[in-house]
């Protein structure tokens, strides 16, 4: 999970207008913490940055024009090289069956999409384990540093 993606969900309540609590489970032998689920986010993590690796070698052997159903038949991982490319800025769609190849030097390279998802991952670790004011974190996070300096929500599990 993302920081992002936990302001999107945490965000959701109170929009009613009403009071709305939100409680974030993290436990020693279950959770984030637990040596057996830090294995397994790094063997992920690692899964990735090998199928980055790849798809940017098989960059190179896909047509620089085609058709999405004819690469995955004709590269066995074909489809997940055209994801990963597009995530990196590196495609263009014709439409949702077609796409063309483009290096521009304004397009980010595997590895660095990579690399801003580890720090995503890495960022969301920190919030759970800050000791600072929750909302404080939050503000830091999303660019607000001025807004952040001295906050206190005097509402989250650090501040209360």
């Amino acid at each position: 999970l993302l920081l992002s993606e936990y302001i999107q969900e945490v965000g959701r309540g109170g929009r009613d207008g009403k009071p709305a609590d939100a409680l974030t489970l993290v436990s020693e032998p279950t959770g984030w913490f637990n040596p057996e689920d830090k294995q397994r986010q790094e063997f992920f993590a690692h899964q990735m940055r090998s199928q980055y690796r790849q798809a940017q070698q098989l960059a190179k052997q896909l047509p620089a024009q085609g058709e999405v159903a004819k690469v995955a038949k004709e590269f066995p991982n074909g489809a997940i090289a055209l994801a990963l490319l597009d995530s990196a800025g590196q495609l263009e769609w014709i439409d949702p069956f077609h796409y063309r190849q483009h290096r521009s030097k304004k397009s980010s390279s595997l590895a660095q999409v990579s690399n801003i998802q580890q720090q995503a991952q890495s960022q969301m670790n920190q919030y759970l384990k800050t000791r600072q004011c929750r909302w404080q974190f939050l503000l830091k996070a999303f660019g607000f540093t001025q807004e952040a300096v001295g906050f206190k929500c005097d509402r989250c599990d650090n501040c209360s």
